[in-house]
């Protein structure tokens, strides 16, 4: 439990949310290296980035990862799509590094961060590999989106099912 003196008291967070959200700081951060690698614009030396713009670049590489993955129309909440975090992004960076001095100057971050605390399963990526949205389910629904999960993976689930020929 990591606790954090505030004007409002003491805020208390479970070790659960930390180590998720430490995961979660570092696959952000794969996900804004390899983007920047893919670029090609850094090949000869390592980039000098302000943290604030690694930042928002992070998020705005995430936001594009759930939109990408079908995720966003899942969560109802208030979050710019991709192409308009990357162009307000984009306009921010054409003010230099003073625009990016401080972490204040990473809003995005912070409320891609607070999303998706709120709306995911923590450890989904490490468990099954998968970003999951978590939240209410009308039952029809997810009986729908169930069959078609056992439809379309029917084959994997048979060898999860036989080892080798063997019932386990």
């Amino acid at each position: 439990m990591v606790t954090f003196a505030t004007s409002d008291g003491s805020l208390e967070l479970p070790d659960p949310l930390i180590r998720a959200v430490v995961r979660n700081a570092y696959r952000r951060a794969d996900l804004a290296t390899a983007a920047l690698n893919a670029t090609g614009l850094f090949e000869s030396e390592a980039p000098r980035l302000p943290a604030a713009f690694l930042l928002e670049f992070s998020a705005v590489i995430e936001l594009g990862v759930w939109e990408r993955q079908g995720l966003r129309k899942h969560l109802d909440v208030d979050l710019p799509t991709f192409q308009e975090a990357a162009a307000d992004l984009a306009a921010r960076a054409l003010n230099g590094p003073a625009a990016f001095e401080d972490p204040k100057d990473a809003p995005l971050s912070g409320r891609v961060l607070q999303v998706w605390v709120e709306h995911f399963a923590w450890d989904g990526p490490e468990l099954i590999g998968a970003d999951v949205v978590v939240g209410d389910f009308d039952d029809d629904d997810f009986v729908e989106v169930l069959a078609d999960f056992v439809w379309t993976h029917r084959h994997d689930l048979t060898n999860l099912l036989h080892d080798g020929g063997h019932e386990r």
